[in-house]
């Protein structure tokens, strides 16, 4: 996978968790609680810090991307669990899966 590609999915990653975080405190209910929206603030700063080592090249990438990948598999499933009941919980959840897949991807390349 082209680095690119993780980079991209880093920052989609970022966009939709800061997406949800405002989404959720629109909505109040249980996309608004605070464990979620920790996490969701927490996913969005590692894969946007992930994708800034990436860009810089930094030796130091495969250390952010595995925090990332990590941090990502927790927001995904925090968000599945609400996705049945919420769209936009559902598309976080997907573009979380497919950074920590592509930054698991990158480490071991």
């Amino acid at each position: 996978m082209p680095l690119s590609d993780t980079i991209d999915a880093c920052e989609q990653a970022h966009r939709a968790c800061t997406e949800s975080v405002i989404h959720g405190m629109q909505q109040g209910g249980p996309s608004a609680e605070w464990e979620l929206i920790q996490l969701l603030l927490d996913c969005a700063d590692i894969n946007e810090t992930a994708a800034d080592f990436m860009l810089r090249s930094s030796r130091l990438h495969h250390l952010t991307c595995q925090v990332a990948a990590e941090v990502s598999d927790k927001c995904a499933s925090a968000c599945e669990k609400l996705a049945s009941e919420d769209v936009r919980l559902k598309e976080c959840a997907q573009a979380c899966r497919r950074a920590a897949t592509a930054c698991r991807k990158t480490i071991k390349n």
